[in-house]
């Protein structure tokens, strides 16, 4: 892309982003007179609650990575002489968002639940440059041989998901299978979302995260209010997601510092790259969809499986964005018959 299409691309990306921000910025002032300055009183936690630290997850481990300067924090349960399921979140998570496969997949796997970095308890550099994609790539790259293993299988969701496709299509021998979670295909979703309106909209956070300090003002509001209705949503889902759960994220984000490393994953999206000669993902590849995701289009799933030579859709009905714990049952399941299938054996 030229010069002046860059510079187009970047004015036409602060409007929107200015356009979205009025709004909100104005309803924080609202809420803020109105309430007091208790509006943005974020609670200490100091210690980790008792959820976090549950054995039944697994055991708490670090690695550093010293050519790449960072120290990652990881669950992991299982064997380890065991072949690895390696397990990464996305935005707003940690490793606690697979508590439910931490569990389930240790009888027959050595299972790692990474906190990427910029999350929970791994390191967290300053700077926005710190959180471009290749430097998350290069983790979980290095992550697989720091871990003693030549390969594993990925397990990926949201913005782990996102990485997790760029590391199928750059490093496909380093793995053997690849299950990704609503999270979409980096190629398809550039293309999506160029053509679909209904993917503008529901993408609409991803402009508006491209704005500086208001997006940590408004996740600190009202000691983290945002994370009870993300995770609950409309319905005040309160049986899958109790006040034990929700309080486990808030640990976490409600240290200084928290946010901004996570939004920064969004503010080095490249709106001015229009690449779309991606390889085909060589690696056989499970694809699980939450139907009731607010933030990314149901069609997404399908599109990214045309990218594929060799994947399979499954929809995980009445699920949300969170779908793998949503319904840990069922995602579960769909994984279990995924890695026990003789087609995906045969495929590799």
């Amino acid at each position: 892309m030229g010069f002046i299409q860059k510079v187009v691309t970047f004015i036409i990306l602060r409007t929107v982003s200015l356009c979205l921000s009025i709004p909100i910025i104005l309803r924080l002032v609202y809420q803020r007179w109105k309430v007091g300055k208790s509006f943005f009183y974020v609670k200490p936690r100091p210690t980790p609650p008792p959820i976090l630290s549950d054995k039944k997850w697994g055991t708490h481990s670090y690695v550093t990575l010293k050519s790449q300067g960072i120290k990652l924090h990881y669950v992991e349960a299982g064997d380890r002489n065991r072949p690895l399921i390696l397990c990464v979140h996305g935005f707003p998570e940690c490793w606690f968002s697979w508590r439910n496969q931490l569990q389930e997949f240790s009888s027959k796997y050595w299972v790692v639940a990474v906190d990427l970095r910029g999350y929970g308890s791994s390191d967290k550099p300053p700077g926005r440059s710190s959180y471009q994609v290749d430097n998350m790539i290069e983790d979980l790259r290095q992550l697989v041989g720091a871990l003693g293993k030549e390969k594993c299988i990925l397990m990926a969701h949201d913005w782990g998901a996102v990485l997790a496709w760029r590391l199928v299509i750059q490093y496909p021998d380093l793995f053997t299978g690849h299950i990704s979670m609503n999270g979409p295909h980096p190629g398809v979703f550039g293309k999506h979302l160029r053509n679909s309106f209904k993917q503008i909209r529901m993408s609409w956070y991803i402009y508006f995260f491209q704005m500086p300090w208001i997006p940590e003002l408004v996740f600190r509001a009202e000691d983290l209010a945002v994370l009870t209705q993300m995770y609950r949503g409309p319905k005040n889902d309160v049986d899958k997601y109790p006040d034990e759960v929700i309080e486990a994220y808030k640990y976490y984000f409600s240290q200084d510092g928290a946010w901004t490393p996570p939004i920064n994953y969004y503010r080095n999206i490249d709106f001015a790259d229009d690449s779309t000669k991606i390889p085909k993902v060589k690696v056989p590849t499970l694809i699980v969809w939450g139907t009731e995701d607010m933030a990314l289009d149901r069609r997404l799933a399908d599109l990214a499986a045309e990218e594929c030579v060799f994947a399979r859709v499954k929809y995980v009905e009445g699920a949300t964005h969170w779908v793998q714990q949503d319904n840990p049952k069922v995602v579960n399941k769909l994984v279990w018959e995924f890695l026990n299938s003789d087609e995906w054996i045969s495929a590799f």
